[in-house]
């Protein structure tokens, strides 16, 4: 995990930063999605969904300390909301969660693309399963 220059930033953002939430993945999650940036960085993100609900929510990186921030704000965000509303969190909820001024804006619509990549393939593993298609864990 690079470093970053959190100067500036609000105690919150600096605290996802440094000490990220939910991160790592999740062994029995039941969605999974993986994307790189155009600044290069990958994320991936796994749900553990239950009743419709995200239960669970992990993620890694390999990018700076502002993907890693925006990466933990997410999955915070998207923790007990139903599948569709944490595929619905959009960049400027996270933005506004980790505080006025946040510089890496492309990190926030990072984490939630690929928040709603992991939904998108619940819903696929999910319809897929009551028609028998069998999708498998990645």
């Amino acid at each position: 995990m690079g470093c970053t220059d959190l100067r500036g930033w609000t105690s919150i953002a600096q605290e996802h930063a440094m000490r990220p939430r939910n991160y790592g993945p999740l062994e029995d999650c039941n969605g999974w999605g993986r994307i790189t940036g155009p600044c290069g960085d990958t994320m991936e993100f796994w749900i553990a969904v239950r009743d419709g609900r995200v239960e669970r929510v992990g993620f890694v990186t390999d990018g700076c300390g502002s993907s890693r921030a925006c990466g933990s704000m997410t999955t915070t965000l998207a923790e007990g909301k139903s599948v569709e509303d944490a595929a619905a969190l959009r960049q400027q909820d996270v933005l506004a969660a980790l505080g006025d001024d946040f510089p890496e804006e492309h990190c926030a619509l990072l984490a939630v693309n690929t928040l709603k990549a992991a939904c998108e393939e619940h819903r696929r593993r999910r319809d897929g399963e009551a028609g028998g298609n069998g999708l498998s864990a990645p």
